[in-house]
Order: C-alpha cells, then structure tokens, then sequence
C-alpha cells in the first residue's frame, strides 16, 4: 500500500503532541481526548468504555483512560483483528533539544509509545478510507497502563478485547535502524517480576553496634548472594536476569536503623527459570536474614508475562514484509512488555520490533535522550497495514 501524503502529515503533527504532552498510566486524559477526537474526525466508531463494563467485562469498573475503536471492513464477513499500540509515558526529565519536547515537567514519552501511539492512527487513517480492501473488523486498541499499574490486565477484565481472534502489535527499537522490522516466531521479550522485600532489625546508636539486629548488614550479605542465582543456579545457557534497583533505609547518619526496605526486577523467557529465581530469591533472603537476626517480609509479582509469539501468526507477517522493510531475525530482550498477557489470555499474538535509530550511540529506552525517530513512522504503519492485509484481506 501506499501510504497517503496527508496521513503522513497528520501522524507527524500527532507524534509531536503527544510526545510534548506525556502523561503517567491511568492518567492518559489529554491523550485519550486527543486519539478519539482524531479517530472520529475519520468517520471511525469509538467504543464508548467509560460508562460502564462492556459485554463480557470480568470488572465493573471501567477504565477511564484509552482508547478503543472499530473498523469494519466491507468486503464481507470474518475475524476480528485487534491492532494495539501503548499510549503513557514514564517518570523522566527530558533533556531539552527537541524543538517537540516534553512541556510537563518531570515526564516524557522515554519509551516510544507516542510513536507506536501516532503510527496506529495512521494505520487507522489509512483503513478507513480502504474498507473495502478487507474483511471482518479491525479493533483499534490505544492502551493505557503499559508502563506501571498492569494496563493490560485492566483491559481485558474490563472485556475490550472480547470477540478478538487474533492481536498485533510492535516496540520501536533504538537498536535497529529505521527501514528494519525485526518478525520471530520465538520469545523476543522477557517476563518481568518484581520483588519488594522489608527487613526488620534492632535499631541502636552507631557506636553500639553490639545491641542492633543490623538490617544493613544483612541486605549488604543479601545482594551478594542473590548475583549467585544467576551465576549458579539458572542453565548457562538460559538467559536471565536479578537486579536489585533501589534501596531505603535509615534517617540518621550516626544510628544503625531498625528497618531497611529494597526493591528490585528479576527477568527470563519461561516459567521454569522464573519459578526457580523465585525459590531461590526466598531461600536466599530468608536464610540469610535468619543469620543475622533479622526478619525478612518479602512480596514477589509478576509485572509481565514473556511474550509468546504465535508462530504460524508470527511466519503469515513475515510473508512479503520485505515489500515495506528490511526483514531480520531480531534478538532476545530483556526488556519486558505487557502485550504477552493478551497472549497469555489465549489469544493468538505476534508483537515485534522495529527500528527507530540504529546510530551506535543510540540511548536506549527509559533514558533521559531517547532518540525515537520520525523516520519510523511509515515503516510502523506499514506494519499495522500488512497485518490487516495478511489476516484480513
């Protein structure tokens, strides 16, 4: 397909809006108004979701950010194709430069999602005005919620996706240059689990270290250890992940605490090595605050599935994608996407990679200089216009 001029004119001024105004998950407001004012400038049917639970909804209480919308096709009756694209933007201070810089303080779109956001409405610009090229219906899904608060979750107990056979969706990649579309039928992005533990100790004055239960101590043996259970507990040659990211603890300098408190991310592509860091993490952390007289509250939750591509899905995209990118066979990420718990629900899913940069120096996501390009809009709407072609047509 060729895309037109003017939705290519339009995506661009969309990307630029919401890249200057980025909001937090379930805090989409200004960009849930912005999307569906769009959409029915279009002629498209935005569902309304804010009312009350849709048909089939396992939650009563609907979601008041995101969008959903249909487009039927005209050329007869058949599935119905979720397209989905992620909408929130995360906690960073952008680094200025940008003449489209992010205006609110303190959040930016750091990860892309105004790009994956834009590049779906030009999909849906460009289907619209094509009805009678495809069959069924395409259900245009402008999710909130990806980066905290388990958006995807909420979608589907909120019942957005009922009916849905089938489900696309993509992450740009900073590693990939523009022009490349990186389509596997194996796992490209990792589960993500979270652990959240408490110690509680004795607290004593500094100089009497004799009458403390030390929860510094411990946490010090503690985050030693843990590096072991990827060293020597998971497979060589299974990738894996334990990273320990925050600590907090103590409000004087010259007092040992009573408490301590850290947080941290484990990642891997299958349950097994997920379940055996877990059985580890708790052996670890538990045995070794015992040591030190302290007690170990420990919380662990699964923040992401890994994603689970559907292979003969996976192989019906890769067929002629050439005709719009470079096709490649994209690396494993530890990086972690929500996306896979709509696979995991049981609905057949492919989400892939495509190139937003590609320069050596690239920042990666979550950084304070991610460098999406504009450059990739055209390829990621391609993408989305294939998928329909492919399923639909």
């Amino acid at each position: 397909m060729t895309i037109d001029e003017r939705t290519l004119a339009e995506v661009l001024e969309a990307r630029h809006w919401m890249h200057r105004h980025p909001e937090l998950a379930l805090h989409e407001t200004q960009t849930t108004r912005f999307i569906a004012d769009r959409l029915r400038a279009w002629g498209i049917d935005v569902i309304d979701t804010s009312s009350g639970p849709l048909p089939g909804a396992r939650s009563t209480a609907p979601l008041r950010t995101g969008v959903l919308a249909e487009i039927k096709g005209q050329a007869g009756p058949g599935p119905v194709l979720a397209l989905r694209a992620d909408i929130d933007g995360l906690s960073i201070e952008e680094n200025p430069g940008a003449p489209y810089a992010s205006v609110n303080p303190g959040v930016m779109h750091a990860c892309g999602h105004d790009l994956h956001s834009a590049s779906l409405l030009g999909a849906a610009r460009e289907l619209s005005a094509r009805r009678d090229e495809f069959h069924g219906t395409v259900r245009l899904l402008f999710q909130p919620a990806e980066e905290a608060e388990l958006g995807a979750q909420k979608v589907l107990a909120a019942g957005w996706l009922q009916g849905v056979e089938r489900i696309v969706g993509y992450h740009n990649h900073p590693g990939l240059p523009v022009g490349t579309v990186g389509i596997s039928p194996k796992p490209i992005m990792s589960g993500n689990y979270r652990f959240d533990v408490t110690l509680h100790g004795c607290g004593a004055h500094g100089s009497k270290p004799d009458e403390a239960a030390d929860p510094i101590s411990a946490f010090a043996a503690i985050v030693s250890q843990l590096q072991t259970i990827v060293s020597r507990s998971v497979p060589a040659l299974q990738p894996a992940v334990v990273s320990v990211t925050q600590v907090k603890s103590g409000t004087a300098w010259n007092a040992i605490p009573a408490d301590l408190e850290f947080h941290g991310t484990a990642r891997a592509f299958d349950a097994a090595t997920a379940r055996l860091i877990h059985e580890r993490l708790l052996e670890i952390i538990d045995g070794t605050a015992r040591v030190f007289g302290v007690k170990a509250d420990i919380d662990w939750s699964v923040r992401a599935q890994p994603i689970d591509n559907d292979r003969e899905l996976a192989l019906l995209l890769a067929s002629d994608a050439s005709s719009y990118a470079n096709v490649v066979d994209p690396e494993q990420s530890m990086g972690a996407d929500d996306f896979a718990d709509y696979q995991h629900a049981g609905i057949p899913g492919v989400f892939s990679f495509i190139g937003s940069n590609g320069a050596e120096d690239a920042s990666g996501w979550h950084t304070p200089n991610f460098p999406g390009l504009d450059e990739i809009l055209p390829y990621a709407i391609e993408y989305y216009l294939h998928a329909v072609r492919v399923v639909l047509g």
